[in-house]
């Protein structure tokens, strides 16, 4: 599955890893850019305007694009204030400016368990289309990340969503549907028209991270789908085990002796499904 014009970027979480350390990464790694979540100056929805300057130089020096800003927005419960989320957004968008970013990425809030999910559904979507409609007067476009536990936990829910606002677009996490219970593919046929880019994360049958292609995510099949749809963006969640100890143990077959490590085999997993070669 071999495709010169896919576009591999890193997942940046929200822990406040030195810029220069993901950018060395990146770059040891071949790959076009970042999905930037948190540096050391902090989750990118709560940095300063100098903070985006300096990070938006340095992207500019080693000629990375930033694919979106991965944020927390919309990672709180339903009854929380809603309001901290908008201004969180606010702050994001003015950052969106400085680093020539087009894309946020956000969650659909926590429902409370034991609840009927299915009653909070209108007071979702009214919040998620006042932060479309705060995003789309910037030019910026909300990308709805599936995430367990929130609203947007399965296809069905995410397709809510995505219909009541046609101006937002989805991602796709596999390993988050694998993990809950749902049926990847099934879940794909879904959503599969308003994804805007594939998080390539895969996990075992526990639940367990593991590279791309070795778990129960459907990474090839989903990706094959995904090219002959057009689709070219795909953003490699480098979050695999880092074990405690030099000694690999029994139940570490896919742990890594540190973060360099993990990120890279993170990396290659994935290359190695659509051919790529570092």
């Amino acid at each position: 599955m071999k495709m010169s014009s896919v576009k591999l970027f890193a997942f940046g979480g929200e822990k406040t890893t030195e810029l220069s350390d993901q950018i060395e990464s990146v770059k040891r790694n071949n790959l076009s850019g970042i999905e930037l979540g948190g540096t050391e100056f902090g989750p990118i929805s709560d940095i300063s305007f100098v903070a985006a300057c300096l990070i938006r130089k340095k992207l500019n020096d080693s000629g990375l694009e930033v694919l979106a800003l991965n944020t927390s927005i919309g990672r709180i419960g339903i009854k929380d204030d809603f309001e901290i989320q908008i201004e969180k957004l606010k702050n994001t968008l003015e950052v969106c400016k400085v680093l020539g970013a087009d894309k946020v990425r956000v969650s659909s809030f926590f429902i409370p368990s034991f609840e009927k999910i299915d009653d909070y559904k209108q007071l979702v979507i009214d919040r998620m289309g006042r932060m479309n409609e705060l995003a789309g007067a910037h030019g910026v476009t909300l990308c709805l990340e599936n995430r367990t536990g929130c609203f947007g936990g399965t296809a069905e829910r995410c397709h809510e969503i995505l219909s009541a606002l046609p101006e937002m677009v989805g991602v796709f996490n596999p390993a988050e549907f694998a993990k809950s219970g749902c049926d990847v593919m099934e879940a794909w046929d879904v959503l599969r028209s308003r994804i805007a880019y594939l998080h390539i994360a895969d996990v075992n049958a526990d639940g367990k991270p593991v590279p791309a292609g070795n778990g129960v995510a459907h990474i090839r099949d989903l990706t094959r789908k995904f090219i002959e749809r057009g689709g070219r963006n795909f953003s490699i969640d480098p979050g695999l085990t880092v074990r405690r100890s030099n000694k690999l143990l029994d139940h570490e077959h896919h742990s890594y002796k540190n973060t360099d490590a993990a990120f890279d085999a993170a990396c290659n997993g994935f290359k190695s499904i659509i051919g790529i070669r570092n």
